[in-house]
């Protein structure tokens, strides 16, 4: 049996230190991409579930032919989570159906869907119109309290502002985002 020595296996130094540097320069080019590609991903979600609780209280309304909004609530995960007017966006919301169309929820009337607070690095900065609500009247358009047309728009802005969209629901109950 005779082994020949000349053979090695494995890495050298040189070929490691190589393999690291190659890897370093990948990653200080690739991370700032992933960080974007993660802040969209984030403020993707956030929009999506914003809009589509607006939508489902509009669809609310219109199926049920019954007012019905999307309210701020300090304890949206709560059996008997009511509207909390100061609450923010960022505290969660609510979407119920409004049996007695009096702009608010009572105890008694059906919460449709329920969003849990959201991530401190986002921040709502809705028009006064949609401070505390966004309410739609039995056809779907989008009214004040008292029945008024109502129009306005809910920034959401991500981090430093690294990321921001306007969520605008139009008096006749149309929802878009820029």
């Amino acid at each position: 049996m005779n082994r020949d020595r000349t053979k090695q296996t494995g890495f050298s130094l040189v070929e490691l230190l190589v393999t690291l540097a190659i890897a370093g320069i990948l990653m200080a080019v690739g991370l700032p991409s992933f960080q974007d590609f993660m802040a969209n991903s984030r403020m993707a979600e956030v929009n999506n579930s914003l809009v589509t609780s607006i939508q489902l209280a509009r669809s609310q309304s219109v199926n049920k032919l019954q007012a019905a909004g999307l309210c701020t609530s300090n304890s949206p995960l709560d059996d008997n989570a009511s509207c909390d007017a100061g609450a923010g966006y960022q505290s969660g919301w609510i979407v119920y159906v409004d049996d007695n169309r009096n702009g608010s929820r009572e105890m008694a009337e059906e919460i449709v869907h329920r969003q849990e607070p959201i991530s401190a690095a986002f921040a709502f900065t809705p028009d006064a119109i949609y401070q505390n609500q966004i309410y739609f009247n039995d056809a779907g358009a989008s009214v004040n309290s008292a029945g008024a047309p109502a129009s306005g728009s809910v920034t959401l802005v991500y981090g430093n502002a690294i990321k921001t969209r306007v969520i605008t629901v139009s008096a006749n109950g149309r929802v878009s985002t820029e």
